[in-house]
């Protein structure tokens, strides 16, 4: 039961696992719902499970190849934003920019080191514009985006156009409003993705806005961050910490993120929608002066530019061709031409037939420009003409054809410019994408995001390491506060969740403890979220922790299932000026908005997509991310995280990922208790021998301890404030818990254990639920309901 002060039980005897092999594979098809459909759970022998796969969903494909690539970790802001100033002073033609926000007048880049941020975005895109380097700018924009949320992009778009100037030719920008004539409400493109000048490219999690610039330390003040007045919101003049990660990749990828707005700009200047967005301008700036939107009834002169000039065609391969001298050993001239290839959106423009010159024992490599659809995978082939001579050019072979005189001609063809096939052991990049017709143009829904996690879970063969924002997934759980999580008559703790990432974890998992395998999955999400993402979270947690938990007792296994799975959180404890409060110790949750998994060190996906049906059903918001597999990347990806958040990589064991993982971060929930009185994972706080629930959350209420009524009776920090200390204010409040007198806790990192007993189970968090699938719940009223939950399998907080 919450606010329980007795010991931990002691912990079962470790079972011997041997070391694993790593995985290897392609991009195949996920293993989806038919499991759970067919009430068939793991104990079905493995070789069965690719013909579940195959009857479980069609299989989609993917849109873009693997290509070979560079990759690089951005650990947090700094990393990042650090970066994307080098290439922005060295973009020659181009920079591509889809955010999910940005503010422009914003300073957080860095002219010099260790002093605050002091340059813009808009003084960055002023500098590349004068330079003749074309800035391409693509938001989004719905109903709810400026009424509903703080995102008054018209604004900042009009700041940057009137930044610019006579230059403002160079400078493209344009707020997607959905290619449909009906606007999406609801949903969005939810995408963090950049490039420069197509040969280097940034996917992941942070947009260009305040609180992403932070360290991987998290430390708080810092003078470094973006630096605002200090009040009831900002503790130390600094905003919430913020944890997240972008991938860095170059060559053929970092073309492939600027087809995907070139796509994305075209189809949406083609659709209904954008007329329907062009025709209704002054209703919209109308309807946004009533309900309050400032500067709502100012002329947008920018809008009127958002489709005179579209993006550029990306380059969809080259064609490599070479004549050698015939028996007539004379000089012949021939003309290639090699027709489009046809892969654009429905409705756009086919791109036109490139036309070279060749000689005998010349060579020639014709780069094949043109749009291409996201969902259009690259023709293995092409057919070409050569003097009139028709000729097919495959990717895996040399194509030979006689010409005039004895003349022998050799072609092939390279999709993306890259000679197939890659050979085994080249790291590649794989775009996954998620998204349809709405955001992405496309004619089926995109499910990569979805379809790579859960190969990737399946086929992994030592450990799983997730880092995400979001835990909101469906999963089979036997307790009757967690069962019947999709049926809203039956289901105590509604969920809605569609998404099959939990049960694919459930069921590895299962599979690990019964055979006693060497296989873990480690979980790192917030301490605390926002308030629209708090329940889910707390739902998906609780339910997912005790699932695992209820499993190892339902079949009495001997070993201990934390060694199997956990999830964890990061956060700080630092020392307190005397300006601030201080002397003492405080300590605050880190907010993780990071959407990553990695497996084996062969695999990683870093992007925009949560783990939520919203990142990745494919038809709702739109996601981009990256798929490296082979290399070093996967390795140094994981090395990279760990190196602040346990403070030594190398305390990592793969082959025990849980397990060492949990050491480090028990040691520090211990310094952290001598240090401040603060208990992890009970979620406690001890104060001259007095024992409280440390965060507090409205309507909560303790099974069979009636003098516990709510929050205010025993938390020690009151809902919403406890929220907010666990990292889970609005975009940039920070507040911290401070304990007068303390002396900061030596900490490993930054890592700690979560369980279930930190928040226990709320109520209602957020009116959203009351109106979402995503955000929902059933209130438990009445004797007979409460006493169903007294009578449950585990305690239970409603």
């Amino acid at each position: 039961v919450r606010g329980s002060t007795g010991a931990s039980p002691p912990s079962p005897p470790r079972v011997h696992r041997p070391p694993c092999p790593h995985s290897v594979g392609p991009r195949g098809p996920p293993m989806a719902g038919m499991v759970g459909l067919l009430g068939v759970r793991r104990r079905l022998p493995l070789l069965l499970l690719p013909l579940l796969v195959l009857l479980a969903r069609p299989q989609t494909g993917a849109g873009f190849e693997a290509v070979p690539c560079n990759a690089t970790t951005m650990d947090c802001g700094m990393d990042f934003f650090a970066d994307v100033y080098q290439q922005f002073l060295m973009a020659q033609h181009e920079v591509v920019i889809m955010p999910y926000f940005i503010k422009p007048t914003l300073k957080v880049f860095h002219s010099r080191s260790g002093g605050p941020p002091d340059i813009t975005l808009t003084d960055l895109i002023v500098q590349a514009v004068r330079r003749k380097v074309h800035v391409w700018i693509m938001g989004w924009d719905n109903s709810a985006s400026e009424k509903f949320l703080p995102f008054h992009q018209d604004n900042a778009y009009e700041q940057l156009f009137e930044a610019v100037g006579e230059d403002h030719e160079y400078l493209h920008m344009t707020l997607d409003t959905s290619r449909n004539f009906v606007a999406s409400v609801y949903y969005i493109p939810h995408i963090k993705s950049y490039a420069f000048d197509r040969k280097v490219a940034y996917v992941g999690g942070i947009d260009f806005s305040e609180n992403r610039l932070d360290s991987p330390q998290h430390v708080r003040p810092d003078p470094r961050l973006v630096q605002v007045p200090i009040d009831e919101n900002h503790v130390t003049g600094n905003e919430k910490p913020w944890q997240d990660v972008m991938v860095r990749v170059d060559g053929p990828a970092a073309e492939h993120v600027a087809m995907i707005l070139a796509e994305r700009w075209w189809t949406y200047c083609k659709s209904e929608g954008y007329m329907r967005s062009q025709a209704s301008r002054p209703f919209d700036a109308l309807a946004d002066a009533i309900w309050g939107v400032a500067k709502s009834l100012e002329a947008s002169k920018w809008k009127g530019y958002q489709c005179a000039k579209l993006p550029p065609p990306g380059r969809l391969g080259v064609l490599e061709l070479s004549v050698s001298a015939g028996t007539a050993y004379a000089t012949n001239q021939y003309d290639v031409k090699v027709p489009t290839l046809g892969v654009q959106s429905s409705g756009l423009p086919e791109g036109k037939t490139v036309s070279a010159a060749l000689s005998t024992g010349g060579s020639e490599q014709v780069v094949v420009t043109g749009l291409r659809a996201l969902d259009s995978p690259l023709p293995q082939s092409v057919t070409f003409t050569i003097s009139g001579i028709q000729v097919t050019a495959n990717s895996d072979s040399d194509t030979t054809a006689q010409l005039i005189g004895g003349d022998l001609l050799k072609a092939r063809w390279l999709p993306d410019g890259v000679p197939q096939p890659v050979p085994a052991g080249t790291q590649t990049c794989q775009m996954a994408l998620s998204g349809d017709r709405d955001w992405m143009g496309v004619s089926r829904p995109l499910t990569e995001n979805y379809d790579d996690h859960l190969k990737i879970i399946r086929e992994a063969k030592c450990y799983i390491l997730i880092e995400n924002q979001y835990f909101s997934t469906m999963f089979d759980a036997a307790s009757h506060e967690c069962s019947h999580s999709n049926n809203r008559v039956e289901a105590e703790l509604y969920s809605g969740s569609t998404n099959q990432v939990g049960q694919q974890l459930l069921d590895r998992i299962k599979d690990a403890g019964r055979t006693s395998s060497n296989f873990s999955v480690a979980v790192i999400i917030p301490l605390g979220t926002e308030p629209g993402s708090f329940y889910p979270n707390l739902r998906g947690t609780f339910c997912f922790e005790q699932a695992v938990e209820d499993f190892w007792t339902t079949e009495s296994l001997k070993s201990d299932w934390r060694d199997y799975f956990s999830f964890y959180f990061i956060s700080n404890a630092v020392d307190v000026p005397a300006n601030m409060g201080g002397p003492g110790t405080a300590f605050y949750g880190i907010f993780t908005h990071t959407k990553m998994i990695v497996a084996d060190d062969d695999v990683a996906i870093v992007g925009s997509a949560n783990i939520n049906d919203r990142s990745l059903n494919g038809d709702r918001d739109a996601e981009v991310g990256v798929q490296i597999r082979g290399g070093s990347y996967p390795r140094e990806l994981r090395e990279k995280l760990m190196l602040a958040q346990m403070g030594d990589p190398s305390l990592v064991d793969t082959n025990h990922l849980v397990t060492s993982l949990n050491k480090v971060a028990s040691a520090n929930a211990k310094a952290l208790y001598k240090s401040m009185g603060i208990k992890f994972p009970e979620g406690t706080y001890t104060k001259d021998g007095q024992t409280n629930q440390l965060f507090g959350l409205i309507g909560v209420k303790v099974v069979n301890v009636p003098t516990l009524v709510s929050d205010v009776d025993f938390a020690t920090l009151k809902y919403p404030l406890s929220r907010e200390v666990a990292g889970g204010g609005g975009m940039d409040t920070f507040k911290w818990f401070v304990v007068p007198g303390a002396k900061p806790p030596k900490l490993q990192g930054l890592l700690f254990p979560w369980s279930r007993s930190i928040w226990g189970l709320p109520k209602m968090t957020s009116v959203t639920q009351l109106y979402s699938n995503a955000f929902n719940w059933r209130r438990l009223d009445g004797q007979q309901d409460r006493q169903k939950v007294g009578n449950a399998s585990q305690p239970l907080l409603v």
